[in-house]
């Protein structure tokens, strides 16, 4: 998929115990974009709790990058919240340009 980068970060809602029961799919979710995500994880605290995610995206357009970020199964179980999605350009990957 030819397209644009994009940083997608949520913002965490929800309690842990909730976040696991949606777990399976969220990951199904994430695991079914391909190489379309580039990179994705938790976001942590000083503590390492877990406050919210990040994602790499390759996608056509801020709004193919916006549908994606929006139907990920912790966003319609309103576990994470929408924070920002950000055009990025990669300008390396481990050590070497794109």
């Amino acid at each position: 998929m030819a397209g644009k980068h994009f940083i997608i970060e949520y913002s965490d809602n929800g309690d842990l115990a909730t976040r696991d029961q949606h777990r399976a799919a969220h990951v199904g979710y994430r695991i079914a974009l391909g190489e379309a995500l580039m990179l994705a994880g938790p976001l942590l605290d000083d503590a390492g709790k877990a406050i919210g995610s990040l994602i790499v995206l390759k996608a056509e357009s801020p709004e193919a990058a916006s549908e994606v970020a929006t139907q990920d199964p912790l966003v319609l179980a309103g576990l994470l919240s929408l924070v920002s999605i950000r055009p990025y350009r990669v300008a390396a990957i481990l050590g070497r340009q794109p």
